[in-house]
């Protein structure tokens, strides 16, 4: 067993599934399996761009439904149930929402925005960071606000 990490997903199709302005894993995501420390009720989930302990870089975060309940031996995992809505409170349509969430999750260009090429994709397309919380990390917060911590 090894301590908490977060967990690398592609930047891809292999790694999220976006349709309907929602993101979803496209396959399960487990963390590594808890051998001592506190560990806590995971209630929350995000998705960020720092692979360590930065304190910045959290771009999503959702609610992990039913909870987890991390002590010793336990893995916790996120299925491809979870999922990121772009929230139509937002002002956003369907067609710009998910544009703007292939562009970020699967690296994808968002075509005609400024000239006919769009918002570009990255060159090396990388991971986004899954991090699971015993709480919200919130709008405030960051990849670090109440990560779960455990060896």
């Amino acid at each position: 067993m090894t301590a908490y990490a977060r967990v690398a997903v592609a930047r891809s199709g292999a790694g999220w599934t976006v349709a309907s302005n929602a993101v979803t894993l496209a396959a399960i995501a487990s963390f590594p399996a808890m051998a001592a420390g506190a560990g806590g009720t995971v209630t929350h989930f995000g998705v960020g761009y720092e692979a360590l302990g930065g304190a910045n870089g959290l771009a999503f975060f959702g609610t992990v439904t039913p909870n987890i309940v991390v002590s010793a031996g336990v893995t916790p995992k996120l299925d491809t149930a979870t999922n990121v809505t772009q929230a139509a409170s937002d002002g956003m349509t369907t067609a710009a929402a998910n544009s703007l969430l292939l562009l970020f999750f699967n690296n994808t260009d968002y075509a005609v925005v400024g000239d006919a090429a769009g918002l570009q994709n990255s060159v090396t397309a990388g991971s986004l960071y899954l991090s699971i919380h015993t709480a919200s990390p919130a709008e405030g917060g960051n990849q670090a606000t109440s990560e779960i911590t455990y060896t």
